[in-house]
């Protein structure tokens, strides 16, 4: 009868057991000092060889010519342990005999001395079946059992072991056979078996195992069944149900391209053929980590456990994404895997995750956030490899230009009438963090007693007594925002006076507002923002004893005439400075530039015009008189 490869091929001497060298050379070095103990505990996760270094033990303590660290294989004692039918190694299945009446069976037995080899050996597998009773019940036999007597408890699951049982013996935690001990066992058993097999078939054998090299035999049997000789990438993927690696090569140009039609057609063609979506998502885990060592460590066919063309075709595709994105497309594909456990309709589940990953690729690094609020603009990525992030404008220093070049009001920004090429738009998130930096340097040019609005500074009053206009703002922020977004985002009191505000008023006077159309017709300044708007007013304080049904009534008025939702502040409007009272001359929007050096002089000097030039960090650029 024929007898499969995973039996015909199990070890029959310690120097045939494949990566477990730590348990091996252990147990041989213990038998030749005669150092062996009376209680072992094998674990590990399933075909890794617990069961067989277990009989390999066995018949190196009871071989003719041992105690032997290698058996000999020879002898009847050998013999009969490879055959299953030694009289004294009891090898015990746990899960069907896990009750206390079993176990005071083998307490029993253990009394009686071997029938003719040295030592009496029970082989206990999937230990962790026994009961609590049942482990109670062999505590005393298993700490002082007598001198014949050899325990070897197998298990895969060894955190249900009790403590009690842990410390009475010795522990040998068997690892996973890696990927290349896999393959090259299997290569050794094709050219054995006569076998010829492509080393993509091979590589797919293997790396379908999980570390279990019994599994690994397992697939090679049912694929030489299958397909004889010889074994071709294909048909092997196919029998494996492993999705060719093209469809998976496809998944990823489909996202560089940004093509969502492609990535949806491919997971149509997945479920019309019958492939399991979870063992789709395993392979593109696999695929991303294997990119992403390609791109930290370079091609390692070791790291990356996979057949030598694989590992080239990797390398060539990870470097069309950089690290970033790499570790974003792991975590959404890891988060997928998680939910198609559980997942009701997996197909949905996988259209949405591949989408994703083409919109991830747009995301930006909170560093680089970081950098462009610190800057005031939208700093270009920098050069890490292809990234698809959306990328700003930059600042230039000492300048005041907005993305099309000219202001709200249609104006040239750059003194000198040349037009900065155009910038790219901004997002808006960093639309909104530099709508938030200009209230609060409104807020600040207010506390003294300053009123500027950032996106027209032509047309904004100066510091009472000044002598200034307001001709330059922040360069972080009037330099990133682009025109239209300025536009939308303030207007200066010339704007208003001849639009929005003249608006707001007469729909008030239309609906009785005497008084209040009245406190308007006197506001000095109209600001309006993404939801605020702000209207300085003469200090006698009557904004502040305004009813509030007056005050709801002008957001509504505003809110209408703006377009969205508003809510109105009323700033107070300071007193000007007259011309000697240590004060400079207050600029008059419209007037005329001095033309007196002396009083040009005199006005670069004084002391708030000097401290007007540090809070906004650029140079006056003209100087009018004050018309009374």
């Amino acid at each position: 009868m024929h007898q499969v490869i995973a039996r015909t091929w199990r070890p029959q001497r310690f120097s045939d057991v494949i990566g477990q060298n730590h348990v091996t050379r252990t147990l041989q070095n213990a038998i030749r000092l005669g150092r062996t103990g009376h209680g072992y505990i094998f674990s590990g996760q399933r075909g890794v060889g617990k069961t067989t270094m277990a009989r390999l033990l066995a018949k190196a303590l009871n071989c003719a010519a041992g105690p032997n660290p290698e058996p000999c294989g020879e002898c009847d004692s050998c013999q009969e342990i490879t055959a299953g039918r030694a009289v004294d190694v009891i090898e015990i299945d746990a899960a069907s005999n896990r009750g206390i009446d079993a176990v005071r069976e083998l307490r029993e037995n253990t009394r009686y001395a071997p029938a003719r080899d040295p030592n009496k050996v029970f082989i206990i597998d999937e230990a962790h079946q026994i009961t609590t009773e049942g482990f109670n019940a062999l505590l005393k036999t298993l700490e002082e059992p007598p001198p014949h007597v050899v325990f070897i408890l197998a298990t895969t699951e060894i955190h249900e072991l009790p403590e009690t049982i842990l410390s009475r013996c010795q522990h040998f935690a068997f690892h996973a056979s890696s990927f290349t001990e896999i393959l090259d066992h299997l290569r050794t058993i094709c050219a054995a078996e006569k076998v010829d097999a492509d080393p993509e078939a091979l590589a797919a054998l293997a790396s379908s195992a999980g570390g279990s090299l019994r599994d690994a035999l397992s697939h090679l049997e049912q694929a030489i069944a299958a397909f004889g000789s010889p074994l071709e990438a294909n048909a092997v993927l196919r029998l494996l149900g492993v999705v060719p690696s093209q469809m998976v090569e496809e998944v990823f140009a489909a996202v560089r391209a940004e093509d969502r039609e492609t990535l949806l057609g491919v997971v149509s063609r997945l479920v019309d053929e019958g492939f399991h979506l979870p063992h789709f998502c395993t392979q593109l885990v696999r695929a991303v980590r294997n990119m992403l060592v390609a791109k930290v460590a370079g091609p390692a066919q070791h790291l990356m456990e996979t057949s030598e063309e694989e590992c080239r075709r990797l390398v060539e595709q990870a470097a069309e994404f950089s690290e970033q994105d790499l570790m974003r497309y792991l975590e959404i594909l890891l988060h997928l895997h998680q939910q198609l456990r559980h997942a009701l309709e997996p197909r949905f589940q996988t259209e949405l995750a591949l989408l994703k990953l083409v919109e991830v690729g747009r995301l930006v690094s909170i560093e680089e956030l970081l950098r462009q609020m610190e800057s005031g603009g939208s700093a270009a990525p920098g050069d890490d490899g292809p990234s698809r992030r959306r990328s700003g404008g930059s600042t230039s220093g000492g300048s005041t230009s907005s993305g099309g070049g000219t202001g709200p009001g249609g104006s040239t920004a750059s003194s000198g009438g040349v037009k900065p090429p155009e910038k790219p738009p901004l997002s808006p998130f960093e639309q909104d963090s530099l709508r938030k930096k200009q209230l609060s340097e409104e807020s600040a040019t207010a506390d003294s007693s300053v009123s500027v609005s950032p996106s027209h500074p032509e047309a904004a009053p100066a510091a009472p007594g000044s002598g200034v206009t307001s001709g330059v703002a922040s360069d972080s922020v009037a330099s990133a925002v682009p025109a239209e977004s300025a536009s939308a985002d303030a207007t200066s009191n010339a704007t208003a006076a001849g639009g929005p505000g003249e608006e707001i008023i007469r729909r008030l006077e239309e609906r009785g507002k005497v008084m209040l159309s009245s406190l308007l017709h006197a506001a000095g300044n109209w600001e309006f923002g993404e939801g605020e708007a702000r209207i300085a007013t003469a200090s006698n304080g009557l904004a502040s004893v305004l009813p509030p049904a007056d005050l709801q009534m002008l957001e509504t008025v505003v809110s209408e005439v703006i377009g969205r939702k508003m809510r109105v502040e009323f700033v107070q409007q300071p007193e000007a400075t007259p011309a000697g009272g240590g004060g400079a001359i207050r600029a008059q929007p419209g007037g005329k530039a001095a033309s007196d050096p002396q009083i040009e002089n005199t006005v670069r000097a004084d002391p708030e015009v000097a401290e007007f030039v540090k809070l906004f960090r650029a140079p006056v650029t003209g100087i009018r008189k004050w018309r009374s």
